[in-house]
């Protein structure tokens, strides 16, 4: 963390810590009235050959490939309470 940070990281837990969502564009304009996007999507996530995808199930279409260019990152692989 640089110096000019003044946000405090957060422990690194199997705790819920999202803080932004992941949402499909198209599911999100045809979202129906009184159902929120969370309750709506339909979306697949998981480990590539090369990182990390989220896929829209609905439509077909990719919301996000994380490309860890070979590198390795810390993972959380099981559930709280396990």
């Amino acid at each position: 963390m640089s110096a000019t940070t003044n946000t405090k990281r957060k422990k690194f837990t199997a705790d819920n810590h999202i803080e932004l969502f992941l949402h499909c564009k198209l599911c999100l304009d045809d979202v129906p009235h009184g159902i929120s996007p969370k309750e709506h999507a339909d979306i697949s996530v998981g480990w590539t050959v090369h990182g990390f995808q989220a896929w829209c199930n609905r439509h077909e279409a990719n919301i996000l490939h994380v490309d860890f260019e070979g590198q390795k990152h810390k993972a959380i692989t099981y559930r709280k309470g396990a």
